[in-house]
């Protein structure tokens, strides 16, 4: 009975701290305030970054190079791949328009990031009208890979834009809107382009159980019509661009990560089976619980819909050295998962399952893989003050 009491206590004082009117808003800031605590940002490396003679990000200095002459940027070889960024454009159209104001562009990215989480609590609220589920779901999302990164990233990848428009084109039921969206997140980077798969099997999920049709032919009609065909123009739009931009600017263009899966090679294998957990953690459960109740119910082809989804995020994900930003495009998964538990599972049960997958997604140390075995760890806030302070007296403990 310990234990039962301690979570039902803990349920009455979350519902009690979540009764004031503005409550997802503080909910949100309160998620964000706890990420990054539990993983501080390397800070540090921008404000490098910015000194005169300091070491530079290569990305931003690339980043840069194509504000100034988008067709024509200099120094594609910059360090290492930056011929992979020349069609991503979202960053480079903020650093002309911010005359390359780093700062400015991770302060938009981090009110993406802080939208994010809100907006999931929103929906995930409308769904479910229970604000203790609301607020396990959003601290469980705020304490993984596609929220943390989102503040995180100081390197100008702009996952955090990717993200967010993502998620406002899955959420959203406006053509004009959705279409807007995933050009935007298609343009920041190509891993959103194929993200778009998921929002059509999160369309296919959700449009399944509001018409109780999950056969073939529906999740079909599903992933072809009404939202769904917005994708697939996105698609045909952007492809034509690139097409169009590669022939006429890029006619000798070459992608250096296209060939062999360069995690199963010895020099990345490492760090594959780390980032296939740590770019989940606890929402595996949410996921895991969500499958079996597609089992239970025999929803057989939906099954196979997400399972052929899941397996190309996977497969994606070991063509590139940073397989963590690659997997946590597949966020859509985890509201997929809440929504099938939503239809299925009683809300006590949806309740503890929530609360188990919040105390692991908060408690897991922040790490991921960033290629050539190197699996960083973002250290806590109290560790990186203990760093600052051996830096200063010279203690030389973490040297």
């Amino acid at each position: 009975m310990l234990l039962e009491n301690f979570y039902e206590s803990f349920c009455s004082w979350s519902e009690d701290k979540l009764s004031d009117r503005n409550w997802l808003l503080k909910l949100t800031f309160f998620a964000v305030v706890i990420s990054l605590v539990l993983a501080f940002p390397p800070y540090s490396l921008l404000v490098d970054h910015l000194k005169t003679n300091g070491v530079k990000l290569d990305a931003w200095v690339f980043i840069q190079n194509q504000a100034q002459d988008l067709f024509h940027p200099k120094d594609m070889d910059y360090d290492v791949r930056r011929e992979n960024m020349i069609l991503r454009w979202t960053l480079p159209f903020l650093s002309f328009i911010t005359n390359h104001n780093v700062v400015l562009i991770l302060l938009a990215q981090a009110l993406c990031g802080i939208f994010f989480l809100y907006n999931i609590g929103r929906y995930v609220y409308r769904i479910s009208a229970d604000k203790v589920i609301t607020g396990f779901f959003v601290l469980a999302i705020a304490n993984i890979f596609v929220s943390v990164w989102t503040f995180a990233d100081i390197h100008g990848y702009g996952d955090g834009f990717a993200y967010f428009f993502l998620l406002t084109a899955l959420l959203s039921r406006n053509v004009f809107v959705i279409f807007i969206s995933l050009q935007i997140a298609f343009f920041t980077d190509e891993r959103a382009v194929v993200a778009g798969g998921y929002l059509l099997l999160w369309w296919i999920v959700v449009k399944a159980y509001e018409r109780q049709d999950f056969s073939l032919l529906g999740m079909i009609r599903a992933g072809l019509l009404g939202e769904s065909a917005v994708v697939w123009i996105a698609w045909l739009c952007y492809f034509g661009v690139r097409n169009y931009v590669l022939a006429t600017y890029f006619p000798n263009h070459s992608y250096s990560t296209i060939g062999t899966p360069v995690l199963f090679a010895n020099a990345h294998r490492n760090g594959l089976g780390s980032s296939i957990w740590s770019a989940f953690e606890g929402t595996w459960l949410l996921m895991g619980s969500a499958l079996l109740a597609l089992i239970l119910t025999r929803r057989y082809w939906l099954i196979a819909a997400l399972f052929i989804g899941f397996a190309v995020l996977l497969a994606t994900g070991i063509y590139v050295h940073d397989i963590d930003r690659a997997l946590s495009y597949g966020f859509p998964f985890i509201l997929a998962a809440f929504f099938i538990l939503y239809q299925t599972a009683s809300e006590s049960s949806l309740r503890l399952i929530l609360f188990f997958t919040m105390i692991i997604c908060v408690v897991h140390p922040q790490v991921f893989y960033m290629g050539y075995n190197k699996i960083l760890w973002l250290e806590p806030l109290p560790v990186k003050a203990l760093m600052l302070l051996d830096k200063i007296m010279s203690w030389n403990m973490f040297s």
